[in-house]
């Protein structure tokens, strides 16, 4: 049975989440209390019960939003809005619309992307607060949850205010306070990031043993830290955090190919559990082509074609399908189990090392510690077959180098290219090459026309909208 399917069935285990948090309201600005206030108080005098409502966070990211790899996450989309997936659907599913540029403040793939995530961010803040305010968890729970809960809301936010810009940053699940949020500008939402990551620090674990990186642990939270420095450009705290995770032992980069996306890769840092023991993650069923011409999207040819002579990631993660008039389609084959398997052999990588050292190679030559930088590239180019680049001290050279090792090595994963094109400040040149109706302001999304309705202070909308 296919993993499309899980998104209609409901854990009974799940289902403590809903008597926990109201989810009738569709919308974070509408979100007011629990309706069942004895409920909460009896889940957080509880360790199981509230481990129970964090796994329905869990399930909810695994699900739909940012950090889901189902047909309903932002992944897929974020892929086709960029230059990496081409949609083949009708022009009114939500690939060919990012595809096709299309879209709209009023698209509702950009409305459900929104609320999805704020709902997300609610019930985080539900636990958090369900959780500092219970005197009868262990503390060790209590930390535990309390780490999760403040590293999955900074993540949550970093994603948002890159997608669009300024953004509220929701602390609370007070309605009235909810209702009339303002936004903060992008370097004002990576503040409160580094907050809350730097208060999850100290809560959570280390590390995890290979297989059962499923929860966040501290090396997540650098990693984080490590991202954000790399979009802010502060090469000094991207050295520092990148190095912190790259030190350790337990995270080192799988010679093989084909066990990078395994549930017991060792360069997994984190990675989400899939719906059931039988299953894997959602990748597999989403982006493998078993018939040809594709339904809902496929890699472009322009991204094909740009993989350099004998890099062996081009044959280990794509995979090709020809149709009855011997056309050739290709398709992201990171995942390869499409179906169930007798035991899940797959977990979705949220968090991996290999982008650490993308990141530290980065902040060495923006640093002008060339050989140190060309070292890390090798790392990646090596691993992947591909010789090594000469030593050289043109930062041009070393920077198209990382750009196309990003590209090759992050392809379809949750936006990493549409942020990269952001990063690097070619977004207008490549997209217009490749998309002649793309438009400079197309680098962030709308907000929802809704939402700026219902609570004025989300205005002004974004430039161009």
């Amino acid at each position: 049975m296919k993993n499309t399917i899980l998104k209609y069935i409901i854990l009974p285990t799940f289902l403590i989440l809903s008597l926990l948090i109201n989810n009738s309201c569709d919308r974070f600005t509408e979100v007011g209390l629990p309706k069942n206030q004895i409920t909460r108080e009896v889940v957080f005098k509880d360790d199981q019960l509230a481990k129970s409502a964090m796994a329905g966070v869990y399930r909810s990211l695994d699900e739909q939003g940012f950090l889901s790899g189902a047909p309903s996450g932002a992944q897929l989309v974020l892929a086709a809005y960029a230059d990496e997936l081409q949609a083949y659907g009708s022009a009114t599913t939500d690939a060919a619309i990012f595809y096709n540029l299309s879209h709209m403040a009023t698209t509702d793939k950009i409305k459900n992307l929104w609320t999805i995530t704020y709902t997300q961010i609610y019930n985080i803040n539900a636990v958090i607060e369900g959780v500092e305010n219970s005197d009868s968890l262990s503390s060790e729970v209590k930390n535990r949850l309390k780490g999760e809960g403040y590293f999955l809301r900074a993540l949550l936010h970093l994603y948002l205010t890159q997608t669009f810009g300024s953004i509220p940053y929701v602390t609370s699940t007070n309605y009235q306070v909810n209702q009339s949020i303002g936004k903060l500008g992008t370097s004002q939402v990576y503040a409160q990031c580094k907050t809350d990551l730097e208060t999850a620090v100290p809560l959570l674990p280390a590390t995890l043993a290979v297989g059962n990186r499923v929860y966040p642990t501290k090396m997540a939270a650098y990693t984080v830290l490590a991202r954000m420095a790399y979009y802010e450009k502060n090469w000094d705290s991207a050295l520092q955090y990148s190095n912190l995770v790259i030190a350790d032992v337990q995270y080192k980069m799988e010679a093989d190919l084909n066990k990078v996306f395994l549930k017991d890769s060792s360069g997994s840092i984190w990675h989400l559990l899939p719906f059931g023991a039988t299953y894997n993650a959602y990748q597999g069923n989403v982006f493998i082509l078993n018939t040809a011409p594709p339904t809902n999207v496929a890699l472009r040819q322009d991204f094909i074609d740009e993989f350099e002579t004998g890099d062996q990631r081009k044959a280990a993660w794509i995979g090709q399908k020809t149709d009855a008039q011997n056309k050739t389609y290709y398709y992201p084959y990171k995942y390869k189990q499409y179906y169930t398997s007798p035991t899940s052999l797959e977990y979705s990588v949220i968090l991996r090392v290999e982008e650490l050292y993308l990141i530290r190679a980065e902040a060495y030559v923006k640093k002008g510690q060339y050989d140190l930088g060309i070292a890390d590239i090798n790392t990646i180019r090596n691993r992947a077959g591909l010789a090594s680049l000469a030593n050289t001290t043109d930062q041009n050279i070393l920077i198209n180098a990382l750009i196309q090792e990003r590209r090759s090595e992050l392809f379809s994963e949750f936006g990493h290219r549409f942020y990269d094109l952001k990063h690097y400040d070619f977004a207008d040149v490549i997209m217009i090459s490749k998309k002649g109706q793309w438009r400079p302001y197309f680098k962030l999304l709308p907000l929802p026309a809704s939402e700026l309705l219902l609570n004025p202070n989300l205005n002004p909308q974004n430039d161009g909208y």
